[in-house]
């Protein structure tokens, strides 16, 4: 049976607009076009058609995919690849509601005692080669200082450059210890001086700093402090002592005065 494009439009329940876009772009042409009054006539197994054009358009598909698939193209394939796009948004939206339902923080105003610490400079290719860079350090203090007692409550790493880098990455890393020892090449000494420091825990993987970054600098701001050293990131739990990632503890000591 063949219909105009009004009636097919009111049977369809999709209007005569939308059905002179499907046959523009070329996902629904009509079956007839009058050559002489360009009328349009649509078969009663089009209705199929409109059917599945609009349950591909319900389950997110955009109009090129629909397209695709009207041409002859296996439903299956473009369906399955649009699973899989949703699965990875909801797993970002499910990890965005974590982050805003569990992720709270609260500053600490602390005063760090004079310390001496051992410490190494150096660079690593990226922050994964972290705790092998620690291991060297260790390596290098039993070698040159086998009497060396280091805290194992005080350690942590600060930044070099300015900017943040995700290669290439400089830092210092600082060990406390009970005295000075004989410097190398590779591992020197230093007191650091008594300091007040905002502080801020953080537990989880160390991607999510950032968030612990700004929780400390919006206490900072709010509080009127200046920032007079290094940001130290002082690590309490982590590969060493813990299977997952979501049992890490980090704390974030910034140095402030008022």
């Amino acid at each position: 049976m063949k219909y105009k494009i009004g009636e097919f439009s009111k049977l369809t329940k999709v209007t005569v607009k939308t059905l002179r876009y499907y046959d523009e772009i070329g996902i629904l042409k009509p079956a007839h076009i009058d050559r002489w009054n360009n009328y349009r006539y649509y078969l009663q197994n089009q209705m199929e058609d409109v059917c599945l054009i609009r349950e591909y358009r319900n389950a997110g598909l955009t109009i090129e995919e629909i397209k695709y698939i009207m041409s002859g193209t296996d439903p299956k394939l473009i369906l399955e690849s649009k699973k899989s796009e949703f699965e990875e948004r909801i797993s970002q939206i499910n990890k965005l509601m974590e982050r805003i339902v569990l992720v709270k923080y609260t500053a600490e105003l602390k005063v760090l005692p004079e310390i001496t610490v051992a410490y190494m400079h150096g660079t690593i290719p990226t922050y994964a080669d972290l705790t092998a860079f620690v291991f060297e350090f260790a390596a290098e203090c039993q070698k040159t200082n086998p009497q060396l007692k280091c805290s194992e409550d005080y350690c942590f790493v600060t930044y070099t450059r300015q900017e943040y880098q995700e290669k290439d990455i400089e830092l210092t890393y600082a060990q406390a210890v009970d005295k000075a020892g004989s410097e190398t090449e590779k591992i020197g000494f230093r007191k650091l001086e008594e300091v007040q420091a905002l502080c801020v825990k953080h537990y989880g993987p160390y991607s999510k700093l950032g968030d612990a970054y700004k929780a400390i600098m919006d206490e900072i701001s709010a509080k009127g402090y200046t920032v007079c050293g290094d940001a130290r990131e002082c690590y309490i739990d982590g590969c060493w002592n813990k299977e997952s990632e979501k049992e890490y503890l980090t704390e974030i000591q910034i140095p402030v005065k008022l």
